[in-house]
């Protein structure tokens, strides 16, 4: 028994080794986020590097030209729990979707 909450303890610290740091929220999986009438999708994971917040709308993919309108529904998730988009999250297009390295902090 003893044993067993030594390696838990281990495998509990393992995500503080190598630099990185923990996220700033519990990843959140796909979360529906509402903002001027319009639906989108926020996800919020873990990655090497930090926290990925990846922000879609609900319908229609984004542009690579509406990374502005993405940042502000990616705001009024992180705004839901208490937070802003990381000052270090700069945005990126992949496929639809735009990408915020950082997350919420």
């Amino acid at each position: 028994m003893m044993r067993a909450a030594v390696v838990i303890g281990f495998a509990g610290l393992a995500g503080c080794v190598g630099g990185t740091r923990p996220m700033s929220l519990a990843e959140s999986g796909p979360v529906s986020v509402e903002l001027a009438g319009k639906s989108y999708i926020a996800d919020l994971q873990p990655s090497g590097s930090g926290a990925v917040l990846a922000m879609t709308r609900d319908g229609a993919a984004f542009g690579n030209f509406e990374g502005l309108e993405a940042k502000r529904a990616a705001e009024a998730f992180c705004g839901s729990r208490g937070r802003a988009v990381s000052r270090a999250a700069y945005g990126h297009y992949v496929g639809g979707a735009w990408l915020f390295k950082g997350g919420c902090a």
